[in-house]
C-alpha cells in the first residue's frame, strides 16, 4: 500500500494556474501507483476551492483515494467554525479516520491548533491575542472560542480518536496542518538580533502549533509517523519517543519570499512529496 503526502502547496499565493496542478498531480500519482494521497493543510486562502480542488481531483483519479485537513489558510474564506468541525465531506478528515483494509494500519486527522506553547511569551495570552488580531492573518478565521480553548478541544478530539484505535488494536499514521513539537521549529535566525526583532520572532511562534499534540501523540504508544505542515522551509524527520515527526511543506516563492529549493512548483512539489509503503 503506497501513501503520498503533501502539504502548503498555497496555489494561490504561489500564483500556480490550478488546472495545471491538479492534471500534473492526477498524471503523478497515477503514474507512480499510489493507494492513498493524503494534503496536511493550505491549498488555497478559500476553503471552498479547497474542497472543490480536492473533489476535482479525485474524479480524474477514482482508483486513489484522496483525503486533506485544513489549514488557517484555508479556513480563512467560506467556511465558518462549525463548518470546519463537522463538515460532512467525504474527503475532508478532520477529526475522522480510515482503516487501511486487510492491514491493521488507521490514518487519523484533525486540523490541529496553537496555544502559543511554542513562544517565550506562552503565560501572555493577552499581549499575543492583542498582537494576533492586529498582524495575523488568523484573525479573519470565525473563532467563537480562544486559541487555548480551541486547542483543548482538538487535544480531547485527538485523545478520543488514539483511544479508540488502541481499542482496535491499531497502529496510527497521524496527519495534520500545525506543528505538534516546538523542537521542530528552525533556529532562530542571526537577523533576530534586538528586542523588537525578538517580540515578533516569539509572536510569530506562538502561532505554530503546540507542544501538548505531540505529548498526546507520543503517549499514545500507537502513532508510528506524524506528518504535518504550517512551516515552511526545510525540517528535516524527528524521532521521539518512537514517533517520527515528517513536515511536508511545498512552500511559498514569490516577489517577497523564496522557500523553494527547486526552480518551479512542479518540481518542488515532486521533491518535497513523501511516499510510504504499509505494509
Amino acid at each position: 500500500m503506497k501513501i503520498a503526502i503533501s502539504s502548503d502547496n498555497h496555489l494561490d499565493v504561489n500564483r500556480i494556474n490550478s488546472q495545471e496542478a491538479i492534471h500534473f498531480q492526477a498524471n503523478w500519482l497515477s503514474q507512480n501507483k499510489i493507494d492513498y494521497y493524503l494534503f496536511a493543510g493550505d491549498l488555497f486562502n478559500d476553503f471552498s476551492k479547497t474542497n472543490h480542488y480536492f473533489d476535482q481531483l479525485q474524479q480524474l483519479i477514482p482508483n486513489i483515494r484522496v483525503y486533506y485537513v485544513a489549514g488557517n489558510h484555508d479556513l480563512l474564506n467560506n467556511i465558518s467554525f462549525i463548518e470546519a468541525e463537522a463538515l460532512h465531506s467525504p474527503l475532508y478528515l478532520h477529526n475522522r479516520f480510515i482503516d487501511i483494509p486487510n492491514s491493521n494500519w488507521r490514518i487519523i486527522g484533525n486540523n490541529g491548533w496553537y496555544d502559543y506553547s511554542f513562544s517565550n511569551y506562552h503565560d501572555r495570552i493577552k499581549e499575543v491575542q492583542r498582537w494576533k488580531n492586529v498582524f495575523w492573518l488568523d484573525s479573519s478565521i470565525e473563532q467563537p472560542i480562544s486559541d487555548q480553548e480551541r486547542m483543548q478541544r482538538v487535544l480531547n478530539q485527538v485523545k478520543h480518536q488514539l483511544f479508540l484505535a488502541k481499542q482496535d488494536h491499531k497502529r496510527v499514521i497521524f496527519i495534520t496542518h500545525f506543528a505538534p513539537q516546538h523542537e521542530l521549529l528552525s533556529p532562530k535566525p542571526q537577523v533576530v538580533n534586538t528586542p523588537r526583532k525578538e517580540k515578533i520572532y516569539q509572536m510569530v511562534n506562538a502561532m505554530m502549533g503546540s507542544d501538548r499534540l505531540g505529548k498526546v501523540i507520543e503517549d499514545s504508544g500507537i502513532v508510528k509517523s506524524t506528518f504535518y505542515g504550517h512551516l515552511h522551509g526545510v525540517h528535516p524527520p524527528l524521532t521521539r519517543h518512537n514517533v517520527t515527526y515528517f513536515n511536508q511543506a511545498v512552500g511559498v516563492n514569490n516577489k517577497r519570499i523564496n522557500e523553494w529549493q527547486t526552480d518551479n512548483f512542479f518540481e518542488q512539489w515532486t521533491s518535497t512529496i513523501r511516499i510510504i509503503n504499509l505494509s
